[in-house]
């Protein structure tokens, strides 16, 4: 298994939003499987949070 630095990106009607995480997988498909899974663990979790980097341009 390796330690893969996963982006992933929903185009939502209104923007995009981006996940990037790390995981540990044996392949590109696991890792990305590895990294959905953890955002819906820590969305499961979350009672309340915010942005706290941003880029205008």
């Amino acid at each position: 298994m390796a330690q893969m630095h996963v982006t992933l990106k929903a185009s939502l009607k209104e923007g995009d939003f981006y996940w990037v995480t790390d995981v540990t997988a044996d392949s590109e498909d696991e890792a990305v499987v590895a990294a959905e899974n953890k955002f819906l663990s820590v969305v499961e979790t979350l009672s309340e949070w915010e942005f706290t980097d941003f880029e205008v341009t």
